[in-house]
């Protein structure tokens, strides 16, 4: 078999050579990176080997739902709290982590991973860090028969948003266009084969329409205000796990975290824009995107698992298939899609649902706040921010965290680039897991997002 064809599966480490690797050598010899520089696969190897920290804790986990109406239509925002037993405190305050989900996901990526084992909000929690898991409104399965969010049940080309839990049944294929995007292979995060599109005078287009990018901050804002009441008494951290970045960092403007922990996180839609301009792509800032449904398929996720072998792809794959697999409406807001976020405002402005009070703030504040969540707040002053990667990070490489770095960094109190040599975009295995939360723990111990 030659070396191009023979199986590989390079996301995980070999744990027994790990520690074959390492005999002899002290324990804990490593240290987290300087600025922009890079955690050596030696260093990897000696985390691996180590057990630094242990679980601590038992853990319970909550499932919470939380109504509420904007722009005209109801929504309903998902929050999943892992809580330990046992606490683990920085400075004397609960150390609480909030992650917002990656990608096509809906936030139980966090509990369980492809390899259907346990997700890194529970490698947190047994370690005494409450985990705080958000999804996107529109992305949980509210029909599922198992009732834990799951779109399994669903085939992959029926699936679109569900915004509240008082839907009782699925969109049919009546209120939908079904369209090729044209693009034969996905070599971009921001590429799918297939979009769909709601018809016009459906309530699925009135309630695409209303999902716009400041509603999707204001379910995590409530979702925040509901799981923490005590915010005193907690050390914030916020995890926008690939997508999710793009999310959380307009989150500071109505809900502050004490600090940003990074792994495979976008950053915001300017950041995007300005990167993807340097090489003269600025094609998709008016690309019509504005009530797309963009199916993220096989051959997507293909895209972040090139180094596994099919038959374990092939198990992950189906595993993946819990998550819902599709982008919609944040779309526009996290690439920065101009056109996409004004055809979004002057359509929902002109329709005849939209509530007087929304009205209220004039139609150029109408369209401002459209655009705003694709900007850096001012609330990121008061806050350091930590961008984690992987160098083998599929949509977000090197080049690309210095990009978003460049636009970001004079907005933060702090800003630090740090790399793991070898790791890939997702956290898909408990090495990469244990790696990574172990980076996070030593970052946070040296005192990096405190005053």
């Amino acid at each position: 078999m030659t070396p191009s064809r023979r199986p590989r599966q390079r996301h995980a480490l070999p744990l027994a050579l790990c520690i074959a690797l390492l005999i002899g050598l002290p324990v804990a010899a490593w240290d987290i990176p300087p600025d922009n520089g890079t955690l050596s696969a030696r260093e990897v190897l000696e985390i691996l080997a180590a057990d630094e920290y242990p679980a601590t804790s038992a853990y319970t986990q909550r499932t919470e739902f939380i109504d509420f109406s904007a722009n005209g239509r109801p929504f309903t925002q998902v929050v999943v709290t892992l809580t330990p037993a046992t606490p683990r405190l920085h400075r004397g305050r609960r150390l609480v982590v909030v992650g917002a989900e990656p990608g096509s996901e809906y936030g139980m990526d966090f509990i369980s991973t492809v390899e259907r084992q346990e997700g890194p909000g529970i490698w947190l929690a047994r370690r005494g860090v409450t985990f705080i898991a958000l999804t996107r409104v529109g992305r949980w399965n509210f029909l599922a028969p198992s009732g834990d969010g799951s779109w399994a049940t669903v085939p992959l080309g029926r699936r679109m948003p569900i915004f509240s839990r008082a839907q009782k049944v699925h969109w049919t294929e009546d209120d939908y266009d079904v369209r090729r995007s044209g693009v034969s292979e996905v070599t971009a995060a921001n590429m799918s084969p297939v979009y769909r599109f709601p018809r016009k005078g459906t309530e699925l287009e009135k309630q695409m329409l209303a999902a716009t990018p400041r509603v999707f901050i204001e379910g995590y804002r409530l979702a925040l205000d509901r799981v923490l009441p005590d915010r005193a008494g907690a050390f914030v951290l916020f995890w926008g796990m690939s997508t999710g970045g793009a999310s959380l960092y307009p989150l500071a403007k109505d809900y502050a975290p004490d600090g940003y922990l990074g792994w495979g996180t976008s950053s915001t839609g300017l950041a995007h824009v300005n990167n993807t301009s340097r090489t003269g792509n600025t094609g998709n800032i008016y690309e019509r995107m504005a009530l797309r449904v963009r199916e993220r398929g096989p051959d997507d996720f293909e895209f972040y698992t090139k180094t596994i072998d099919p038959g374990t792809r092939a198990r992950w794959w189906e595993a993946a298939l819990r998550s819902p697999r599709f982008k919609s409406t944040e779309d526009a807001a996290m690439y920065f899609a101009a056109g996409a976020l004004a055809e979004h405002g002057l359509r929902l402005w002109q329709s005849d649902f939209l509530p007087a009070a929304d009205r209220a703030i004039g139609f150029a504040g109408f369209m401002q706040a459209m655009f705003e969540t694709s900007y850096p707040p001012a609330a990121l002053g008061r806050v350091a921010v930590l961008d984690l990667n992987g160098t083998n990070d599929e949509t977000l490489p090197p080049s690309t965290v210095d990009a978003n770095r460049a636009v970001m960094e004079p907005y933060a109190r702090r800003f630090r680039v740090g790399r793991i040599e070898g790791l890939h975009h997702y956290l898909f295995t408990q090495e990469s897991i244990k790696v990574v939360g172990t980076v996070w723990l030593r970052y946070i111990e040296s005192g990096f997002f405190d005053e």
